[in-house]
C-alpha cells in the first residue's frame, strides 16, 4: 500500500492532468444529464459514467424488470472522476472507473467492497476478466466493457498501408491532417510504444526521449481533440490516434474510417463498476452491474456502443459479424501486442510535469 504522501501526490497530479485537459475515450466531453421522467415513489438509481457508454435498451428493459428509474450523469476523464469524488461528490450509485484507477480509489477509500457475490453471472465472464489483476476477486468491481488505442485512417485522404505508430508520429507533411486524443496517459503510452518501451515505462531516460517527440510533433499536429466522433464522421483529419469503439461508431456515417491497431502495441483499456461509499441505493447499483453481465443485454451493449464485451458471447445469435471484427476481438496475434495501463503515484505526476510543460510550450 502506498503512503499516505504518495496518495496525496497521485490526487494532485492526477487533478492536475484533468485541468490540463486529460479527457475521456468516448466522445463528449461535457457533464450533462439525462434523467427519466420518476414518480414520486420511484428507486432511482444514479450512474456516473462515460457519455453514449450504456444502450438506452438496457436501460430501458432494467427499469421495466426493477420499477427503478436510472438518471445518468457524465464525466469527460477518469481524473475529473476522481478528483469530484475527492472534492465531496456525492448522490452517485454506480462510477465507471477504468482499471488503472481502481487501486487510488480503494486506497482512498472512495469505493466500497461488493460483498459476498454468488451470481451465476460471473461464470460468464470471458476468461481475461475472470481473474483480472487490477480487482482479483471483484472485491470492488465488475467490469463493464474493453477496448483498444489505435489509429483511426481515413481512406478517403490516405491511400497508403498503415500499421505503424510512425504515421502519427514522423510524417510532418500531413501538417494539420493528424490529432491525438486529448488524454495525456494515452499520448504518452502511444509515444513510449512507437520508441520501442513498454506502455508503462516511467524511466527518466524513456520520458526525455517521449517529451522530445511529443514536441516535435506538436509543431505539425492539428490539435489535442476529445472529440475525436465528429472530426472522424465529417472526414476532417486524415489520421486521429482514436479509441476503437469510437472509430467503429464513426463507420456508421463515414465508411472511409478504419481502425490500426499499430504494429509496435497499443493499450488495452478496461472500464468497470463500483460503488461509491454514501451510494443511496448501493443493493440497486448491485442489481444494475449484475444486470449488465446477462447474456442479452451485453449483446446489446456491444451492438451499441462497439466496445469488446467482458462477456463470451460465442454462438450469441446477432453478435457474430462484430465478433470477427479485430477492432472488438483482436486477434490472438494482435492480442499479444496490448498492454493494460498500471499507474503509480510517481508516473502519474512525471505524466502530469510533462503534459503541462507539452500544453504550454
Amino acid at each position: 500500500m502506498k503512503s499516505k504522501n504518495l496518495l496525496s501526490t497521485l490526487v494532485l497530479g492526477l487533478f492536475a492532468l484533468s485541468v490540463a485537459g486529460g479527457c475521456s475515450k468516448k466522445s463528449g466531453s461535457d457533464e450533462t444529464s439525462k434523467t427519466t421522467e420518476t414518480a414520486p415513489t420511484a428507486r432511482v438509481l444514479q450512474i456516473h459514467t462515460w457519455s453514449n457508454y450504456i444502450s438506452p435498451a438496457v436501460i430501458e428493459a432494467f427499469e421495466k424488470k426493477t420499477g427503478a428509474k436510472v438518471s445518468l450523469n457524465f464525466f469527460s476523464s477518469n481524473e475529473e472522476l476522481l478528483a469530484k469524488l475527492q472534492a465531496g461528490a456525492r448522490g452517485y450509485d454506480i462510477i465507471m472507473p477504468s482499471s488503472y484507477m481502481i487501486q487510488a480509489l480503494k486506497e482512498l477509500n472512495l469505493i466500497q467492497p461488493l460483498g459476498s457475490l454468488d451470481w451465476p453471472e460471473l461464470a460468464k465472464l470471458s476468461k481475461r476478466f475472470q481473474n483480472p489483476s487490477f480487482d482479483p476477486k471483484h472485491e470492488f468491481t465488475i467490469p463493464f466493457a474493453w477496448g483498444t488505442t489505435g489509429i483511426a485512417v481515413n481512406r478517403a485522404k490516405i491511400k497508403n498501408a498503415i500499421d505503424s505508430w510512425d504515421w502519427i508520429f514522423a510524417h510532418p507533411e500531413l501538417k494539420g491532417q493528424v490529432t491525438m486524443l486529448d488524454d495525456a496517459p494515452a499520448v504518452v503510452g502511444a509515444a513510449l510504444k512507437y520508441l520501442g518501451y513498454p506502455y508503462n515505462e516511467a524511466s527518466p531516460e524513456a520520458f526525455a526521449k517521449v517529451k522530445a517527440l511529443l514536441m516535435k510533433q506538436k509543431k505539425w499536429l492539428k490539435a489535442y481533440s476529445a472529440e475525436v466522433l465528429p472530426l472522424l464522421e465529417s472526414g476532417e483529419v486524415a489520421l486521429a490516434q482514436a479509441y476503437s469503439g469510437d472509430v467503429l461508431q464513426a463507420r456508421r456515417k463515414n465508411p472511409n474510417i478504419e481502425y490500426v491497431l499499430p504494429k509496435e502495441g497499443a493499450e488495452l483499456f478496461v472500464d468497470t463498476m463500483a460503488i461509491p461509499v454514501g451510494a443511496p441505493v448501493p443493493e440497486l447499483a448491485k442489481e444494475f452491474m449484475r444486470f449488465t453481465l446477462q447474456i442479452e443485454n451485453a449483446a446489446t451493449q456491444v451492438k451499441h456502443l462497439f466496445y469488446s464485451p467482458v462477456v463470451d458471447l460465442t454462438g450469441v445469435a446477432g453478435t457474430e459479424e462484430l465478433l470477427k471484427n479485430p477492432a472488438i476481438n483482436p486477434t490472438p496475434e494482435l492480442d499479444k501486442r496490448l498492454e493494460i495501463m498500471i499507474e503509480s503515484a510517481e508516473r502519474s505526476e512525471a505524466i502530469q510535469r510533462l503534459w503541462t510543460e507539452l500544453k504550454s510550450s
